[in-house]
């Protein structure tokens, strides 16, 4: 193959192609619990994420709250994978093991909006959220009070409920910059004349956060019934600044791959052992995350 523009474009074409498809393939899970936002610049500040959003009774006068500036921010990250394609190995039509490897990176980048959320989700109870706690806290300030909505004894890895329901999600996913697949194809390029290779890659910027901690519980203990319903309880019971339930109710939990059969035995099992009915029988949807330990 001579290596002219005309080649390398169509090589480029070809590799976008590659790259495309596994972006295509690739079925984000976390797409249930997280709310995904545009982004338009390095940083992006949520003020609204002080006032959980209740309707409440109109008695007398309105009571007018201004959305509380908790000034949470959200940094973009960077990402991208880059190689080199020597001319030589265009020249020698040698290209078998470039397209599987492109479409590789268009799968692993499609990825990457679940890799993120379960990051955060994983990361909860060191990372902070908009009350300046961490997302997953004993002391997020409600009224007067404090506030756990995270529980166990770390006799297991954590397991999460969350309730999926509300208008905004448990985690923040935030789109900076598509993936995209770039390739030089200019023959006269620096770095082709320096070394032969002809760079190709693609990038991507994003971003994982949080919104409300109350749509999310964090347990380390055993996932069996107790703490099923502990940690069930400890939502619902849930109330705004001013003592107004917030109606909550979990719908998902997310399990690792520790916690899978627990998880399986207590929600998927219609019968007990003993044969009665199992009154926790698809009480929530169940998420295997293989990200997760």
């Amino acid at each position: 193959m001579q290596v002219t523009i005309a080649a390398l474009e169509a090589l480029r074409t070809g590799f976008r192609t590659d790259f495309q498809k596994g972006l295509d393939k690739a079925e984000p899970v976390s797409d249930v619990f997280t709310t995904e936002v545009s982004s338009t610049t390095k940083v992006e500040t949520y003020g609204f994420l002080g006032d959980f959003p209740i309707f409440r009774r109109w008695i007398g006068e309105k009571r007018i709250r201004s959305l509380d500036e908790k000034a949470y921010a959200l940094v973009n990250e960077d990402f991208e994978v880059t190689r080199g394609i020597h001319k030589h190995k265009i020249q020698d039509d040698n290209l078998g093991l470039y397209g599987p490897l492109v479409n590789g990176w268009g799968d692993s980048a499609g990825q990457l909006k679940d890799r993120l959320s379960f990051e955060a989700l994983q990361n909860g109870h060191v990372r902070p959220c908009y009350d300046g706690q961490n997302y997953f806290d004993t002391e997020h300030p409600v009224g007067d009070d404090t506030v756990a909505n995270m529980s166990g004894n770390d006799a297991v890895e954590p397991w999460y409920l969350l309730d999926n329901s509300q208008a905004l999600k448990p985690i923040l996913g935030q789109n900076r910059q598509s993936p995209v697949f770039t390739m030089v194809t200019d023959p006269q390029n620096d770095h082709v004349f320096k070394t032969g290779e002809f760079l190709m890659g693609a990038e991507a910027r994003r971003a994982a956060g949080y919104t409300f901690w109350q749509l999310a519980h964090r347990c380390t203990g055993t996932l069996n019934e107790a703490n099923y319903v502990a940690a069930c309880e400890a939502m619902e019971a849930l109330t705004d600044d001013e003592g107004e339930p917030l109606g909550l109710k979990p719908t998902h939990i997310v399990v690792g791959i520790s916690n899978k059969s627990a998880a399986r035995n207590l929600f998927k099992k219609m019968n007990l052992t003993g044969g009665e009915s199992n009154i926790y029988f698809e009480d929530v949807e169940i998420i295997e995350a293989r990200r997760l330990p």
